[in-house]
């Protein structure tokens, strides 16, 4: 099936898409989709049991929330580099091994921006880069705490949730 698209909207990190799409009753649709260059996830950990988690203020739920640390691939840039570069920016942490756990599409049903998850370990503090507009704080979590924010549904990030259910429950990580 082929697909139209036309350009809404050209903006610094995203574009807006229109897609015509001919569907199974020989109508034409209309849908619009976002197209994003992807972006990076951390799990940063301190210890086997420990996580740091950032409270980012998002201007567009008007809300403090929990999250991991992630960021929006820059062009050229591999997954591993944003990784870097990211947990260096919003934590201050520098990791001494990255490795890449899974992807994963954010909001299929509107956009295309494909997600890396990365296990962050040997973890050095340092000075963060925070963007100008960025309202950040570290918050180590344990393991105990975590499993009783996501119950309580102290942590509303789609991200996060990947990220953190990883960690309580893949074997990849060793967890309990």
């Amino acid at each position: 099936m082929e697909k139209k698209e036309r350009l809404l909207l050209e903006g610094e990190r995203f574009s807006v898409h229109q897609m015509e799409l001919n569907g199974s009753d020989g109508q034409v649709y209309h849908r619009e989709v976002i197209r994003h260059p992807g972006a990076v996830v951390l799990l940063p950990l301190v210890d086997p049991e420990t996580v740091v988690l950032i409270r980012n203020h998002r201007a567009t739920v008007g809300e403090t929330l929990l999250e991991l640390p992630a960021g929006t691939r820059e062009p050229d840039e591999s997954p591993t580099q944003t990784a870097a570069r990211e947990l260096i920016e919003e934590t201050g942490y520098r990791a001494g091994n990255l490795f890449e756990m899974c992807e994963f599409y954010s909001a299929p049903g509107i956009c295309d921006e494909l997600m890396h998850l990365f296990v962050a370990t040997d973890l050095t503090a340092g000075q963060h880069a925070r963007e100008a507009v960025e309202q950040i704080e570290n918050q180590l979590v344990h393991r105990d705490e975590i499993r009783q924010l996501v119950a309580d549904g102290g942590i509303r990030d789609a991200k996060t949730l990947v990220g953190l259910y990883a960690f309580l429950f893949s074997d990849r990580l060793n967890n309990k």
